[in-house]
Formats: C-alpha cells, sequence, structure tokens
C-alpha cells in the first residue's frame, strides 16, 4: 500500500490579506510522481528565474525541472509544491549534500542543502514561500542545512534571515556569484 503525499492543510491569507492563498495547499511529491509535474515545474522557473536579479536564458531557467529531476536520486530528496487542483505556484527542493559546506571551509557532515525555492510572482507576498521552505527543512531531519543564492534576491534573502540563515561566504563561479547561507540543525 501506497501513503498518501504528504499535504499541509490551505494556508490562510499572507500578511498582507491578499486573497488567493487559502486556496493554495503544500504538498510533498516523491520521485515517483514528480515527472507529472515537470513541466510545471519549468513553468514556474521560467517565470521566475528569467527576471531580475536572476535574469537567466528561458533555457535555464527552465531547465530546473531537468536539475530537479536528476536531483530526484540523491539521498535524502524532497520536494515540496504549492498548488492547488490545476495550477502549480511555486516549489522548493532540496537533497543531502556536503558541497556548500566545503565551499565555506566546513567539515563535511550529514548537511542538507535546500537547492531551489521558487513562487510565482503573481503569488508573493501570500506566504507560500515560507511554507515551502518550512515544509521541506521539516522533512528533511536533522543536520546543518545550507543553500545558495543570488546576493541581490532581496525578498529571498529577507525569507530566509527570518528564518535563521546566516550568510557564511561569497562565491563566484562560472560568472555567477552566490551567497552561501547556513542554519543550524535543529
Amino acid at each position: 500500500m501506497t501513503a498518501a503525499p504528504a499535504v499541509r492543510p490551505s494556508l490562510s491569507d499572507g500578511p498582507t490579506g491578499r486573497p488567493g492563498a487559502a486556496s493554495s495547499r503544500i504538498q510533498i511529491v516523491g520521485p515517483q510522481t514528480l515527472p507529472g509535474f515537470l513541466v510545471a515545474v519549468a513553468d514556474v522557473g521560467e517565470e521566475v528565474f528569467t527576471r531580475p536579479p536572476w535574469r537567466e536564458p528561458v533555457s535555464r531557467a527552465r531547465g530546473v525541472a531537468a536539475r530537479l529531476l536528476a536531483d530526484s536520486h540523491r539521498p535524502g530528496f524532497v520536494l515540496a509544491l504549492a498548488r492547488d487542483d490545476d495550477e502549480v505556484y511555486g516549489f522548493a527542493y532540496g537533497h543531502r549534500c556536503a558541497k556548500l559546506a566545503t565551499l565555506a571551509s566546513r567539515l563535511p557532515g550529514d548537511d542538507f542543502t535546500l537547492r531551489e525555492l521558487a513562487v510565482l510572482p503573481s503569488r508573493c507576498g501570500r506566504g507560500l514561500g515560507a511554507a515551502l521552505h518550512d515544509t521541506v527543512l521539516e522533512a528533511a531531519g536533522d543536520g546543518p542545512r545550507w543553500l545558495a543564492t543570488h546576493p541581490a534576491a532581496t525578498a529571498a534573502l529577507g525569507l530566509y534571515r527570518s528564518r535563521g540563515w546566516r550568510t557564511m561566504t561569497l562565491h563566484a563561479s562560472h560568472g555567477q556569484t552566490r551567497l552561501i547561507m547556513r542554519k543550524s540543525a535543529r
């Protein structure tokens, strides 16, 4: 018997009081059902990552779905979607990985990396990003958490800092600069 996917109760209106989040739910999706959501993840990636501050080409922004699929085979993989019956509004995922710990000159251990978090711009400000973040980290288990983000992603940085993330280092590679952030274990 297969367990039903974990679904958080519907979200109430966000802090700005804008309607719309109430019909969304946060759902953990396993690797076996992931293929059914790849086009929606690519659509969200295109809508989010082609805009400032990322300004990625469409092909790279949509490529988040292929990266997610490849990462779904890694230990500790967790994917959460913000969705209703017809549409995906956002996603967050991560897996066990110590690469960012190493880049930050820390000894690797049972590290979890939050790889991506994205919410459609039309759905921002309703608590979906926070709900996705919290759902993935709750499912990740214990151990240090790591992420890399654009240094000009002010909304994302605000969310991460409000959730206890600290900047560890600035890393430049392949023409991109990213802040590497760490959150202590639970």
